[in-house]
């Protein structure tokens, strides 16, 4: 099985080379036979990837300890699924998930959705450059040539320094087995999700490659890759929450972010990817922020290369890294290439990239896209600047320095608020132009919500300013997503203005799914700001049978009970939890002692409603019976999960295909018809927002809009 894993890593080492050179050259060259035989060599190389895949998954399963990897990180007494799962929790094992990712998504971008050329004007012409080609496949090509590029580093990254079919150096009975921390079902599915966001925003930065070296520049390669760029921007913030669950859970310390080098390495590229969707549209539909948007696709996806150096350099002390390794100083490598590539192609397209117009107002779309965009990249240079401080001290100065939360809150509490500003006020501007009367109308109607919500907060006993701040535009927001809604339904419809809505929605689906995420922003920030400011927690020794009333709450220590179970000992505590002289719920606490690694985890118990959870931790106990136990109360934490599966949901609605074909796929057999007939497609930077149409027949024409 060995020998057989590692023929389909060479075997995926050398199609993919081949399919990069042959896909690259052939569109450059325009040459169909090449690039055909690019394409089989791709597909070659995935299906070796895929069995080679198989092979390591089929040897966890069977706990086959010839494999170095399976002796590492499983053993007789794990579960079949924590078996696999391991196979992304080593180094080798999760390169080889992450390019047999990077493989299918290509083959994905490269086949579907299937566009069908301009044909060929003599049958026999196949081995001819072609006369003419479609728009996305003049862009498709080339850029899955680079996908395939990239694909062959990872895999040469795993045939000479991280093998993950290497033997076992001896006769192994049984393996080390997996840690007791990542034995949680958070890590079945965190890491293979923050691989696939890595994998998916290696596409937008393929596509503004091939954009700027061919010159393709007028925005054909925006309309591909911005679908990419949102579901790799949604995977990755989803594994982010993921591992943000799974600390909450686990680790045990009543938190779910600290600032962890390995954290911010997925936050930043994160981020940016933010960044870089907004600034696709500010340059689809405002025709500005050329520059930054190419900028922002290379620095996202170096910065998720930069996240792999830092899991793998053992430059940084993370729970979440690796060994130290040669391995992270190939991707710190390709890094800074890509980041003087990226200066260089700037600097040579510039002309190019230059704005179409300037911006005519302050309270316009791009101008507050342009202030977020400011404002994520500060955030992101300052997690950037905090992560890297340590290494650099050690360096400098010769004495590592870590900088605290207090380092990063100093730059997030004013920029996330900003932040929100612009979140709240987007649905009631326009791109181009300053806001109509009646927009305006909503903004100072929305300022009035806003307000009337802070003296609310203010009123029902909260006192930070930030949270009565946030309060404010979480209202702002709301009211000016309703204002939007209402604007446009009644000017699709002014007699019947619930028919307007639901023309209204159905016809700006997508416009309004990206108001949805922000909604979703706005639950985010409410449960940050609400568990970060209030929380509350207080450490008790108790004994069986005793009582502590805390946060409003009687906690009752009923009893103690010690088990054991096949691959560990378990000591729990049973606690009952009333209000208001009426059960509540009972948690049980507990640690486990894992025989296998001989060491303790901590196991918590939550109790969670929309006012906050009640984190309950057991620490030890005493020979007399006495427990040591901490509560925390952590106040709106149901706000911030309910965030982020709204901002999923929007994206899905933002994805979710139409009923016509997208211009994507259908677009190139439409756009050649035009050119036959003499006809010059019309490309409007500003999208027809629905508050502009003025007349039932200018409404009857725009039934299907897309936004």
């Amino acid at each position: 099985m060995r020998i057989l894993g590692q023929a389909c890593l060479l075997t995926a080492f050398v199609g993919s080379g081949f399919a990069a050179f042959a896909c690259l050259a052939g569109a450059a060259r325009q040459h169909r036979q090449v690039r055909r035989a690019g394409a089989w060599a791709a597909g070659i190389s995935v299906l070796g990837l895929t069995i080679a895949f198989a092979v390591l998954a089929w040897a966890l399963i069977r706990k086959d300890f010839s494999f170095a990897y399976v002796a590492q990180y499983s053993s007789h007494l794990l579960p079949w699924y924590y078996s696999l799962s391991a196979l992304w929790v080593g180094q080798s094992g999760s390169l080889l998930l992450w390019a047999w990712l990077l493989g299918a998504l290509a083959v994905g971008f490269r086949w579907w959705p299937r566009s069908r050329g301009p044909v060929s004007p003599r049958p026999d012409s196949a081995s001819r450059p072609d006369a003419t080609a479609c728009p996305t496949w003049t862009l498709r090509e080339p850029a899955f040539g680079v996908l395939m590029a990239y694909l062959c580093f990872l895999t040469a990254v795993m045939i000479f320094a991280a093998d993950p079919m290497e033997a076992s150096l001896s006769t192994v009975r049984d393996g080390s087995g997996l840690s007791p921390l990542l034995q949680h079902p958070a890590m079945l599915i965190h890491p293979p999700v923050v691989f696939l966001g890595y994998a998916l925003w290696t596409v937008p930065f393929a596509l503004a490659a091939v954009a700027v070296a061919g010159g393709r520049l007028e925005g054909d390669w925006i309309q591909q890759a911005r679908p990419w760029a949102l579901s790799a921007w949604a995977v990755l913030g989803a594994g982010i929450l993921l591992g943000a669950d799974w600390a909450y859970e686990e680790l045990g310390w009543g938190g779910y972010w600290g600032w962890d080098p390995v954290e911010n390495g997925s936050f930043i590229p994160w981020l940016t990817g933010t960044a870089l969707i907004h600034g696709l549209m500010a340059w689809q539909y405002g025709r500005v922020l050329k520059k930054t948007t190419i900028g922002l696709a290379v620095a996202t996806f170096a910065l998720c290369n930069f996240a792999t150096f830092l899991t793998r350099s053992g430059v940084f002390s993370s729970l979440h890294a690796f060994s130290r390794s040669p391995i992270g100083w190939l991707f710190l490598i390709l890094m800074i290439a890509l980041a003087v590539a990226g200066v260089a192609a700037l600097a040579w397209r510039r002309k190019r990239l230059a704005p179409e117009r300037t911006m005519r107002s302050v309270l316009s779309r791009e101008a507050l896209v342009l202030l977020a965009v400011l404002a994520l990249l500060l955030l992101a240079a300052t997690a950037l600047a905090g992560t890297l401080s340590t290494a650099l001290s050690a360096l400098i100065y010769g004495r590592a320095v870590m900088v605290g939360p207090a380092f990063y809150n100093g730059v997030l509490i004013p920029v996330g608020l900003t932040l929100l500003l612009t979140t709240a006020l987007a649905p009631l501007l326009q791109w181009g132009r300053g806001p109509s009367v009646s927009q305006k109308k909503w903004l100072v109607g929305s300022s009035c919500a806003g307000g009337v919500a802070m003296l609310a907060a203010a009123l029902a006993g909260v006192r930070d300013p930030i949270a009565v701040a946030v309060a404010g535009l979480a209202a702002l927001a709301v009211a000016a997503f309703a204002g939007a809604v209402l604007l446009d339904g009644t000017r699709y419809d002014p007699v019947r203005t619930v028919r307007g809505l639901g023309q209204t929605l159905r016809a700006g689906r997508r416009q309004y799914a990206g108001f949805v995420i922000h909604l979703g922003l706005m639950s985010l920030a409410v449960g940050v700001t609400g568990s970060s400011l209030g929380k509350r927690e207080q450490g008790f020794q108790m004994t069986e049978g005793q009582t502590v009333d805390w946060a409003g709450r009687s906690i009752r220590l009923a009893h103690a009970t010690q088990r054991e179970l096949p691959d560990k000992l378990a000591a729990e505590a049973v606690l009952e939890i009333s209000r208001g002289g009426r059960w509540e719920t009972t948690l049980v606490p507990a640690q486990h002692y894992h025989k296998l690694s001989q060491e303790w985890t901590t196991e918590v118990a939550i109790h969670s409603t929309w006012g906050g959870d009640l984190y309950t931790i057991l620490h030890s106990g005493t020979p007399d019976g006495q427990l040591s136990l901490t509560f925390v109360e952590n106040p709106l934490m149901r706000w911030l999960w309910m965030g982020g599966a709204i901002m999923i949901l929007g994206t899905c609605l933002r994805l979710w295909p139409g009923g016509r074909r997208s211009r994507d796929t259908g677009g190139c057999e439409l756009a050649e018809g035009k050119r036959r007939n003499g006809q010059t497609e019309s490309r409007s930077t500003v999208p027809p927002p629905l508050s502009a149409i003025k007349s039932r027949n200018a409404r009857s024409e725009t039934r299907d809009l897309k936004i």
